[in-house]
């Protein structure tokens, strides 16, 4: 057994070459015991051998990965200008497995984005392209394509119209310390304890989404976290993950809330009334398991952090000094929010998108902050000495607003949008019909879970043209696919916008969204489900 050992070592080490970082490797370690062989000199050369490969793996998968995206893409690029081969063109099965083909490579970019060294959003904005390249050479009609191509671009415009203006409102309100009198009151309100700022943080987000969006709750949210928690940055990956969970379960309640429930509660299937008595408490139960881990989460990490406090585990760590609360920075608060809520009162009321809204609200602040007024009041309530020199106005935030998030919403939007064109989620949604037609919890369960990987709202549409003469308005079949689609997009980071957005504000990564929530989002959207079903069999 050893002579065969032996020599099945010595083979291995034969075959290594001269100039190879193995053989160097054994030259240190002979030269460590004065030139002279170490005994077990086989299994120290196997080990480096190992050593070196495992070392060079991780970069051999990351080259592969690229090569691989690039290789995908730029074929995709070619055929639609050579427009060849046209069995791939005008084959319609093909050219939707094609178009999951191309997905997948965008979806690969996107989770493994630090370990490739690529940029999300430059990854989608090329996936999406190319995908709407590869179905524009399978038109026959301009026309055609123009209709299909502009329906892509409404919903895109729609959000991009939407986030842009929500930034700079809720940017511009920030700058003047509009959320001083949030944030001290937070302050105080937890008393210093981390797990208390994450209950207020996420029920204030749970509810400001069901008045306004989750969108908008998202981001004031993630502002006032900043504020609290300081620059730990686990500490507010941790907290930002479960207002993510917080503002899609807050919205499915309301049809003001999540775009899903507001999209079924346009199309006439849903009344507010009913949806909000029937989905509040299945909404909070959606909201309990991620609590409880999160909770868990962060009192473990502020525990290892400070070690020495092992008594008072719940202390927060110390964080930026809050700023000051005056009459000014109170004003801006009030005039912020009076413009905010015109949004979802002019939706309700009026039937206004809530982009059109929104771009009247920023209209709005702009114009009353460019008032003489206005400059003095700012200038004299902020704290320290500042001219007028230092006011800051609409357009200045505007100016410095980071655009990289604008544009990986576009590309993910572009991308889902190419796969309706296709007709993907169309076969999907009826292979789905087909299978579970009697079995609306399974079949409203699965969409959700759909939701997770491309986006809510796409889905949400396909399945209303699907369902709309199947079920009267208010059935339980509307009610439980707003629930199950509102907060499955929680599973995944790019399910819904609030997750998208917590990425770009955040610098929150795929994989670390799903490792921080995405179990306990999926056990809260199970606990949802089960609970919204208990509801119907003890009141109905």
């Amino acid at each position: 057994m050893c002579v065969e050992t032996q020599h099945t070592c010595d083979t291995a080490a034969a075959v290594v070459p001269a100039g190879s970082a193995c053989r160097k490797y054994e030259s240190e370690v002979d030269m460590e015991h004065g030139g002279l062989p170490p005994t077990g000199g086989p299994i120290i050369r196997r080990t480096a051998c190992a050593v070196r490969i495992a070392k060079a793996a991780p970069f051999a998968i990351r080259r592969g990965i690229k090569a691989l995206g690039t290789t995908v893409i730029s074929l995709t690029i070619l055929v639609a200008l050579l427009r060849w081969p046209h069995t791939l063109i005008d084959d319609a099965t093909i050219r939707r497995r094609m178009m999951i083909l191309l997905f997948a490579v965008g979806m690969m970019l996107l989770v493994f984005e630090k370990e490739v060294g690529v940029s999300k959003s430059a990854a989608m904005l090329i996936v999406s392209t190319s995908m709407w390249a590869l179905l524009a050479v399978g038109y026959h009609s301009d026309e055609a394509l123009k209709l299909d191509l502009n329906k892509g671009l409404f919903a895109v415009g729609a959000v991009i119209l939407f986030r842009l203006p929500v930034m700079a409102v809720v940017d511009f309100i920030d700058h003047f310390d509009g959320f001083a009198v949030v944030t001290v009151a937070m302050d105080r309100a937890s008393n210093g304890r981390v797990e208390y700022l994450t209950l207020i943080l996420g029920f204030s987000c749970f509810f400001l989404s069901a008045i306004a969006d989750n969108l908008t709750a998202t981001i004031v949210c993630v502002k006032l976290m900043r504020h609290l928690v300081g620059s730990d940055r686990h500490l507010r990956q941790s907290i930002g993950c479960f207002i993510v969970v917080a503002a899609n379960a807050g919205g499915v309640w309301s049809p003001a809330g999540d775009v899903t429930t507001t999209m079924i509660w346009l199309a006439d299937e849903i009344s507010v009334g009913r949806t909000m008595r029937w989905l509040f408490v299945p909404a909070l139960a959606v909201l309990m398991p991620p609590m409880f881990g999160i909770l868990c989460e962060v009192r473990r990490g502020t525990s290892d952090a400070n070690p020495a406090s092992v008594s008072q585990p719940h202390v927060a760590k110390p964080k930026a000094e809050l700023p000051a609360v005056t009459l000014g920075n109170v004003s801006v608060l009030a005039l912020g929010i009076t413009c905010i809520m015109m949004v979802p009162a002019l939706d309700v009321t009026a039937g206004l998108p809530p982009y059109v809204g929104m771009l009247l609200a920023l209209g709005t602040i702009w114009f009353v902050t460019d008032t003489a007024w206005f400059r003095q009041q700012a200038l004299s309530s902020r704290t320290g000495s500042r001219d007028a020199q230092g006011f800051v106005s609409v357009g200045d935030v505007l100016r410095t607003m980071d655009l990289t998030g604008v544009l990986f919403f576009g590309g993910v939007l572009l991308a889902v949008g190419a796969l309706d064109t296709s007709g993907v989620l169309e076969h999907y949604t009826a292979w789905l019909k087909r299978h579970c037609d009697h079995k609306r919890v399974l079949l409203c369960s699965l969409l959700g879970l759909s939701s997770a990987v491309v986006n809510n709202v796409p889905v949400t549409q396909v399945t209303i043209e699907m369902f709309k003469d199947a079920a009267p308005t208010d059935n339980h079949l509307w009610q439980l696919l707003s629930l199950a689609v509102g907060t499955g997009g929680s599973i995944s980071s790019i399910g819904s916008v609030a997750g998208v957005t917590l990425m770009t504000m955040e610098g929150v990564s795929y994989i670390s969204y799903c490792r921080t929530v995405s179990l306990l989002a999926a056990a809260g959207f199970a606990l949802g489900i089960a609970t919204y079903e208990a509801e119907r069999l003890a009141f109905s």
